[in-house]
């Protein structure tokens, strides 16, 4: 009896939902998945260079970045000549994760999921959040730069 109140309240829960959906906002405000490389330039209003890494022609990036303000180290984008915009990632410096991290989950709530990951060299922890839309996951490893990455959401959130 229990667990079936808990399927009616779940099922509930949802369908009001849908009826007061929200705006969606693709990885960074103004910008949207499938958008071309001058279009992500543009709003960025910033030149991106090609990363001369191996055989990935379609990874582009801007080093010495400001972001609302906050400086970042490098910002690359992968934009695939077919299907645009596919990714975004910012590595910054670890005096602004606390702001970065707490703006997150001002605007999308708690993380998702969060973990801690020792591999035997340095201790990673790592922050996610699943906007409907776009998955972010935020990385802190002792290691590199404070790294927050956005990428399009392959779940659709209502086959759950």
């Amino acid at each position: 009896m229990n667990k079936w109140f808990k399927f009616i309240f779940l099922a509930v829960f949802l369908f009001f939902i849908q009826l007061n959906p929200t705006p969606a906002n693709a990885c960074v405000e103004g910008l949207s998945w499938g958008m071309d490389l001058s279009s992500v330039e543009k709003h960025l209003g910033v030149s991106l260079h090609p990363v001369s890494e191996g055989e990935s022609k379609d990874l582009f990036e801007v080093r010495d970045f400001q972001m609302s303000g906050l400086p970042v180290n490098r910002l690359r984008v992968r934009v695939e000549d077919n299907h645009g915009l596919k990714q975004l990632a910012y590595e910054m410096n670890y005096e602004n994760m606390t702001e970065v991290l707490a703006g997150l989950r001002h605007r999308f709530g708690p993380p998702v999921g969060t973990s801690v990951d020792i591999d035997g060299r340095s201790p990673q922890q790592q922050w996610i959040w699943h906007t409907g839309e776009d998955v972010i996951t935020a990385v802190k490893n002792e290691d590199s730069p404070f790294l927050l990455s956005y990428r399009p959401s392959l779940l659709d959130p209502s086959f759950l």
